[in-house]
């Protein structure tokens, strides 16, 4: 076999037993919480050695930060588009469109970290890019004016019904979705904000 055969070989070897390892982990995280498992109940799980669970990561909490990185890099590639800015209703529904099948795609991570972890950093990576993306009511309307919260209080909005549609069983079609989220952010609170421009 050569070199280049070789690491690809090593590359598959790695992929599966991290796919083992994060299957087995998120099966433990249906009974219990992430503090209670333990780095040999879930290499036993997985039929993976301890020594090889701790080459990858230092413990679990860094086993699901890691999970959360490598899912963003997936987001940030498949969600975002780069320059992208939400100044009309197509580019939002586009981007809550492509968000829908990302959580739908990633559903079992998605439903776990985005609502449950106590250390977010996928909630919070991706919060921050959509705030990145949206007019932001605090930087339009004066400190004693309630209006000022319009965008945190759509961020939220838009947030919590994601977690509802997947805890639901995502019945309703990704699209039909987005353009619900796209329409009641714009034609609901965000006239406001237009309002203010005139």
């Amino acid at each position: 076999m050569t070199e280049t055969g070789t690491h690809r070989a090593e590359d598959r070897r790695v992929k599966r037993t991290k796919r083992i390892l994060r299957e087995c982990l998120f099966k433990l995280l249906e009974e219990k919480s992430i503090d209670e498992i333990t780095v040999k109940e879930l290499t036993e799980a997985a039929d993976v050695n301890r020594s090889t669970f701790y080459f990858y990561y230092r413990d679990i909490n860094d086993m699901m930060m890691q999970i959360q990185d490598e899912i963003f890099t997936v987001f940030e590639q498949t969600v975002l588009i780069p320059q992208a800015n939400f100044v009309t209703v197509e580019d939002f529904t586009n981007y809550c469109i492509r968000f829908l099948l990302f959580c739908k795609e990633y559903e079992k991570i998605c439903k776990f970290v985005i609502s449950n972890d106590p250390n977010n950093n996928l909630a919070k990576k991706i919060k921050k890019s959509l705030l990145k993306r949206i007019p932001d009511t605090k930087k339009v309307f004066p400190e004693n004016d309630s209006k000022r919260y319009l965008t945190a209080f759509a961020v939220s909005a838009i947030w919590e019904t994601i977690i509802q549609w997947m805890y639901d069983g995502m019945k309703v079609d990704a699209e039909e979705m987005a353009r619900f989220m796209a329409n009641a952010y714009f034609y609901g609170g965000r006239s406001l904000v237009s309002l203010k421009d005139k």
